[in-house]
């Protein structure tokens, strides 16, 4: 696309699996965003272990003395040291069958997602030291440099984060690594003349 000292344009034709794998880890990044500090985090897994510490012995007291000798009938000498192993059985049972269902599961949420997504559409972006718009034949969104709180690499893309969602340049946009270094570095240099102090 023609480009000036006070424009750039670039064109990639979009594809689904870009565009999920962009959701999904915008979805795990804004998480930890708003999750808490790391002294909570410390917190709340030294009160898991806690809990967990004095909730297994009770379970398995639990299953010794209410279950297991009451309703099936073994014998008083068992320890909970058995049951634990009895109970280690069954656990390992549903491991197996659950962790390939949950695998297919996300397999078959991703295709679902992929599938709502219409691929080989030609998206055009045009940077200016006003801002950035994302054109299709179809739609037009113009974003200005204030609205954009940050601009990385991630994944071979060129990410601009909002505060909301993210939008992106793939490396299908560019002809080599020299090129999209080039691209990147003009974008940063419009953004920051836009914004001037950054935290």
């Amino acid at each position: 696309m023609p480009e000036s000292d006070d424009r750039i344009a670039i064109s990639f034709v979009r594809q689904p699996s870009d565009h999920v794998a962009v959701m999904q880890e915008t979805g795990r990044r804004f998480t930890a965003r708003r999750a808490v500090s790391r002294y909570g985090k410390l917190g709340w897994a030294l009160l898991l272990a806690i809990g967990c510490g004095a909730g297994v012995p009770a379970l398995f007291y639990f299953l010794r003395n209410d279950l297991f000798i009451p309703i099936f009938e073994l014998p008083a000498s068992i320890d909970t040291g058995d049951i634990a192993f009895i109970w280690l059985v069954p656990t390992l049972i549903l491991y197996v069958v659950l962790v390939p269902y949950f695998r297919w599961l996300a397999a078959r949420r991703l295709a679902a997602m992929q599938s709502r997504i219409r691929p080989n559409i030609t998206i055009t972006v045009v940077i200016t030291p006003e801002g950035a718009s994302w054109n299709t034949q179809a739609s037009s969104m113009w974003l200005a440099w204030s609205e954009i709180q940050d601009i990385g690499r991630r994944n071979d893309r060129i990410e601009f984060d909002l505060e909301s969602f993210v939008t992106y340049i793939p490396v299908s946009a560019f002809a080599d690594q020299a090129e999209q270094d080039a691209a990147f570095a003009r974008i940063l240099g419009f953004w920051r003349a836009a914004n001037p102090v950054q935290p």
